[in-house]
């Protein structure tokens, strides 16, 4: 059964979005200079299309280029007529096609098939290969305040906000949400993740709505915060990753996109003023936490290329491989609790922590009304800078949660172990340069390496007990060498090369010092002691 909440509680009339999401653009931003707008658009869309042979760019192309035309000679009504339609194209784009029926059937078929949603080949080849027991579902795990979750989605509007390290997130926190019994939400997802023509329909009738990262000029922009603050009021509970894109790094993110971020703002604002039921909204942090990452070595690549400090989408990782996702699956969902999924508690627009009623919280912890905040004699009062600092509050809040709610896995713990060793070979060198170090350098001692675990450990179990971060079953009570065997065996399964290697000869290889990277820089953020010195355990 699916919950009647949120997006799945009303029939959806698709036209009646796309109007609206329209006309509330073009009415908000009908006092700005619509002729240089437009143009913005028209010039960016034509520079980032230069030389397709895509025939919907090309017809698209051909729309923009007719209003570019016309803008010379039009008058004020005939710039709005002319955003209509750019916008309407847009909206059209953006909105996704929920269906209940479709999100009925696909929770059935979801844990026993992700594959089929993955590979490009037709259904029928894939049930020809023996896919019987990939059950990745039955190794996601979900804890945290799910109590409350379940309580807010009935009294309000939830705004879901995880991390984002792999394409595997989407269909991850849904499972985690259908095994909680929680109801169905709408998200962003990259518009290139719809070339898969099942996945795309999937995607598409599940609440998945398009968000094209290569636009980047701000009629689209304005366009995408516009859908997002109306899906809010309307109460279609609502995922976002307020990271932007996957994680290149492995770091946890904590420089947020605060766009979509102030959209639940916005809408908690349009729901007083317009007098709604249930006019609250709330931010559940969520970390979605992975022993291993499909696409991490394409995404280290990125982060430490210098071109990767602009590039926005990735088209061809290990993702576009559906051999690779598959073995991926296979092997995840042969290791225990290899995906944990944390609902943090939640947060009101304001950065404020919020109860299990969805009361608002001083910081002594005594709940109060937070309409204050934007308020005054019953009014909502419009201050755009009030609002640009409560939601940089909000991400703060956000970042904060991250960090405390992260789960570390021995991948992490052993891959920081390494290249903390790393880091005391050669002291002079920066990172760029350490990582082009010999064999002969990144080569350690058992003993060297057991020692500085247990170093790390003792800190990062002391950060457990604090509260500030997370660690997984084997970290919370295994020993350095179960650690060191579980990360090495785990570290070999899924890459083209592993990234650390026992050599048998009483020594440890950091063989791909790159892709260790990946994941020792899970640990960023924390404060962690120096490392032993290395003849310390010689």
């Amino acid at each position: 059964m699916v919950r009647r909440e949120g997006i799945a509680r009303e029939r959806i009339d698709d036209r009646e979005v796309v109007s609206a999401i329209t006309h509330r653009v073009v009415t908000r931003l009908s006092h700005d200079e619509l002729d240089i707008l437009l143009n913005e658009t028209v010039f960016m869309e034509e520079k980032r299309l230069r030389g397709t042979k895509d025939p919907g760019d090309a017809e698209y192309l051909a729309m923009l280029r007719e209003v570019r035309s016309r803008l010379a000679r039009a008058s004020q009504r005939d710039l709005e007529n002319l955003m209509r339609r750019v916008v309407e194209t847009y909206a059209g784009e953006i909105h996704g096609h929920f269906d209940a029926n479709t999100y009925a059937s696909a929770t059935k078929v979801l844990p026993k098939g992700l594959a089929l949603l993955l590979k490009r080949q037709k259904p029928w080849k894939l049930l020809t290969q023996g896919m019987r027991g990939l059950t990745l579902a039955d190794r996601i795990v979900t804890s945290g305040a799910i109590e409350t979750f379940d309580r807010l989605v009935e009294k309000g509007t939830v705004v879901l906000v995880p991390t984002h390290l792999s394409n595997m997130d989407s269909p991850v926190v849904g499972f985690a949400l259908h095994q909680n019994n929680l109801p169905p939400m709408i998200y962003g997802a990259g518009i290139n993740l719809f070339t898969n023509w099942l996945l795309s329909y999937f995607m598409d009738h599940l609440g998945a709505y398009k968000v094209d990262r290569a636009k980047k000029h701000r009629l689209y922009k304005e366009c995408l915060k516009e859908y997002s603050q109306y899906s809010i009021e309307r109460r279609w509970h609502s995922l976002f990753f307020p990271g932007g894109t996957r994680s290149r790094s492995g770091r946890v993110e904590t420089h947020l996109k605060k766009g979509l971020m102030g959209t639940g703002l916005a809408a908690y604002q349009e729901n007083l003023r317009a007098g709604r039921e249930n006019p609250r909204v709330w931010f559940i942090p969520c970390t979605i936490n992975y022993r291993l990452v499909l696409e991490a070595e394409t995404l280290v690549e990125d982060s430490l290329a210098e071109e990767g400090k602009a590039r926005y989408i990735i088209t061809d990782d290990e993702f576009s491989r559906p051999d690779k996702v598959l073995n991926f699956v296979r092997k995840m969902a042969a290791m225990d609790s290899s995906v944990e999924v944390f609902f943090g508690e939640p947060l009101d627009p304001f950065g404020n922590q919020v109860d299990e009623n969805g009361d608002s919280l001083d910081p002594q912890g005594r709940p109060f009304d937070p309409a204050g905040y934007v308020t005054r004699d019953g009014e909502v009062i419009a201050d755009t800078q009030r609002d640009f600092v409560y939601t940089n509050r909000l991400s703060e809040a956000i970042g904060a949660a991250f960090l405390r709610d992260n789960v570390l896995f021995e991948t992490h713990v052993f891959a920081a172990v390494m290249h903390r060793m790393l880091s005391l070979v050669r002291p002079g060198l920066d990172l760029y340069r350490r990582l082009l170090l010999g064999p002969e350098d990144r080569s350690f001692s058992t003993l060297q390496v057991d020692a500085e675990i247990d170093h790390l450990m003792g800190a990062l179990r002391a950060l457990r007990d604090d509260g500030k971060v997370r660690l997984n079953r084997a970290l919370a009570t295994g020993s350095a060498q179960d650690i060191r065997h579980a990360a090495i065996g785990q570290l070999g399964l899924v890459h083209s090369v592993a990234a650390v290697r026992d050599r048998g000869d009483g020594t440890i290889l950091l063989e791909e010092p790159k892709l260790a990277l990946y994941y020792a820089n899970r640990l960023e953020g924390y404060p962690l002691p120096p490392p032993l010195p290395l003849g310390g355990a010689s």
